[in-house]
């Protein structure tokens, strides 16, 4: 570990060893229930169908014109034969579905960390809204009583997530935080194995010096400890599956996907108005051409067409 103005940098190490995957966990619950409390499965069929319908509206109804995105015309070009992106269709195609993953995983992270794991009673912490403890308490973005004993807790959403710079960030404050509230400090990653960890968790563990008030959960020990109830990662499935059949209930008439398939169309429509790509045999140089001479498309510019490009881009090797 090596520190430069007064702020602490961890050495990057080899990943996780087996030994420290394999090992018993520091935080374990007393006892764990057989079911969760009355009224906490609805909560997260609720939570689930909510989220459905989210990104139900985001890709299915608003984003429908090439005007809601501003793409990078670099990468689509650069990346034009690894996708096929050829056309207009193709383009919208590609736009659709990276804004739907990135959103995706971005929305799932935002649910478990302040919806689901709320319905299990863990909630941010009121120190968070102190502001000169902001920069402190950042690391931190749930709390809960177990066992009678507070917990302050750092949630990632998967094994891979958590990168150096969240762990530079997790030495630098933890030890202060210890010793401000005499919690004890969980990293909680909601789903994987220790198997599958990349060794940044282990790395905060090392640099704080393997405290006994510290610990990182994976996957099932996480939910169950939250909770206090045995294998409760198999009730949210349950309640995650009863959303989905509602959800496509509500849907049968005209599925998801042939709505995004339907707003794919709009959106090469608008691009092809906007950068009057019929106009030009080469349609990438057109559209290149006109992010960087015109405002056609972007944001706050729908009814702006763009010009012609003069002359297709030379290609070596044409």
């Amino acid at each position: 570990m090596s520190q430069l103005n007064d702020e602490v940098f961890v050495e990057g190490e080899a990943p996780l060893p087996l030994a420290e995957a394999l090992r018993p966990r520091r935080f374990k619950r007393a006892e764990l229930a057989e079911a969760l409390p009355a009224g906490a499965i609805e909560q997260f069929i609720d939570e689930t169908y909510q989220f459905l319908n989210r990104r139900f509206q985001t890709l299915a109804v608003d984003f429908n014109d090439i005007a809601k995105t501003n793409f990078n015309p670099f990468l689509l070009l650069i990346t034009a034969p690894v996708y096929n992106t050829y056309s207009p269709f193709e383009v919208a195609e590609r736009l659709q579905f990276a804004k739907a993953f990135h959103g995706d995983d971005t929305a799932f992270g935002r649910m478990a960390e302040e919806r689901f794991l709320k319905v299990l009673g863990a909630n941010p912490p009121l120190e968070k809204k102190v502001p000169e403890k902001k920069t402190r308490w950042s690391p931190i973005d749930l709390e809960a009583t177990i066992d009678g004993q507070r917990y302050l807790m750092s949630i990632k959403a998967g094994p891979w997530t958590m990168n150096q710079s969240h762990a530079n960030e997790m030495v630098q404050h933890f030890q202060a935080l210890r010793e401000e509230t005499n919690a004890k400090i969980i990293i909680g990653i909601t789903y994987g194995r220790y198997k599958n960890l990349n060794n940044k968790p282990v790395l905060v563990q090392n640099g704080l010096g393997n405290p006994d008030w510290f610990d990182y959960l994976v996957g099932k020990d996480f939910w169950e400890f939250v909770s206090g109830v045995k294998d409760v990662h198999k009730d949210i499935f349950k309640a995650i599956r009863i959303a989905q059949k509602q959800f496509a209930a509500e849907h049968s008439d005209e599925t998801f996907n042939e709505l995004l398939i339907a707003n794919r169309l709009k959106i090469a429509s608008s691009l092809r108005k906007q950068f009057r790509v019929t106009a030009d045999d080469d349609f990438w140089g057109t559209l290149f051409n006109s992010m960087f001479e015109s405002e056609a498309g972007l944001p706050g510019h729908e009814d702006e067409v763009a010009p012609l490009a003069v002359a297709p881009v030379e290609v070596i090797g044409d």
